[in-house]
């Protein structure tokens, strides 16, 4: 009740009373938050709570989860040191990996978030730690990391990868450069005690053509979003009294960074679980059912000229290919 109405206090109080009855930090953590937070994405999923309080729900969980790791004893200082990094501005899934880290032994540090990739591998690079573990949990954001892990890897400094964003999928941690992919916390250890302290330099390569259209789509989605948009508007009477087209101008954003994904992946079932997940959204909040089609329609208009990216847009516009599209572990929405 307390995360639905948006009450900090009242989440602290129910926390901290756990906590005093006995339960232990990480007790909380996974057997309330992160069950709590599986609900928040649910619950934005169906339409039936705004983005505005999921993203309310979200900062509070975020909130308890930093209060809870204040408990938590500090690991030897002679313990290998392991950097949690995202890429996104949600921090939840790489602090709950970060301290269940912790509590297996290793020191770690949180990384990321709003902070440019710049900052984030100048911290690498100042620290050199045991590992970089990367928490992914949009597939939009992959695009971003690709460049980022290219410059990692030509330290030697291992790169674990894991998150929703990967759909269980190795290949496309390994695509945008990560040495390894892990699918849960028991992975991610066990390849700490595997992999080797450094790998063997990688020099970047050049970009390919699907780098570059990816580059390109990530560097104008602030002019493409809004076209979009104002195109919808033309078409559709009073379209902003509609539910749907509060949140039209997020989800049509997070589309054009699945693309992006989908060519430096070279995985083109990211484009097909991302129109599944806008379908989803869409319908769940009254939008017409050619909603999507318009959107696939009106994105292929910027796009000539880049031909791959237009190649992975209508392929996903084919029938067929329904996958689950939720892209939701429990920490994450879309």
């Amino acid at each position: 009740m307390a995360l639905r109405n948006g009450d900090r206090a009242s989440a602290l109080d129910a926390v901290k009373r756990m906590h005093e009855d006995g339960r232990t930090h990480l007790e909380i953590i996974d057997e309330v938050l992160v069950p709590a937070q599986e609900r928040v994405a649910g619950l934005w999923l169906a339409g039936e709570w705004s983005a505005e309080q999921q993203r309310l729900a979200t900062s509070i969980n975020e909130g308890l989860v930093h209060w809870l790791c204040s408990f938590s004893p500090p690991p030897p200082s002679d313990r290998p040191l392991v950097v949690v990094a995202t890429v996104e501005r949600e921090e939840l899934p790489a602090l709950v990996l970060a301290e269940a880290l912790g509590a297996a032994g290793y020191r770690t540090t949180v990384a990321g978030g709003d902070a440019a990739a710049e900052d984030l591998l100048r911290q690498v690079l100042t620290r050199k730690p045991r590992a970089l573990l990367v928490s992914v949990a949009r597939a939009s954001s992959l695009a971003r990391l690709k460049p980022l892990l290219g410059h990692v890897r030509a330290t030697g400094i291992p790169v674990v990868a894991g998150g929703a964003a990967f759909g269980g999928d190795p290949q496309r941690a390994t695509a945008v450069g990560a040495a390894a992919y892990a699918a849960s916390v028991g992975d991610v250890l066990a390849l700490l005690e595997q992999l080797p302290r450094r790998l063997p330099p990688a020099t970047p390569e050049p970009p390919s053509p699907a780098d570059l259209e990816a580059a390109w789509l990530n560097d104008f989605r602030h002019e493409i979003t809004p076209y979009v948009l104002r195109a919808l508007a033309a078409r559709h009477p009073a379209p902003r009294r509609a539910r749907w087209w509060a949140e039209l101008e997020d989800l049509v954003d997070h589309v054009l960074g699945c693309l992006a994904a989908s060519l430096v992946t070279g995985d083109e079932t990211i484009m097909v679980e991302a129109r599944d997940w806008l379908t989803r959204v869409l319908e769940a909040r009254g939008a017409g059912a050619d909603l999507v089609a318009e959107v696939w329609e009106l994105l292929a208009v910027p796009l000539r000229g880049h031909p791959l990216a237009r190649v992975h847009l209508a392929g996903s516009a084919a029938p067929g290919g329904a996958t689950d599209g939720g892209q939701t572990d429990g920490l994450t929405t879309v």
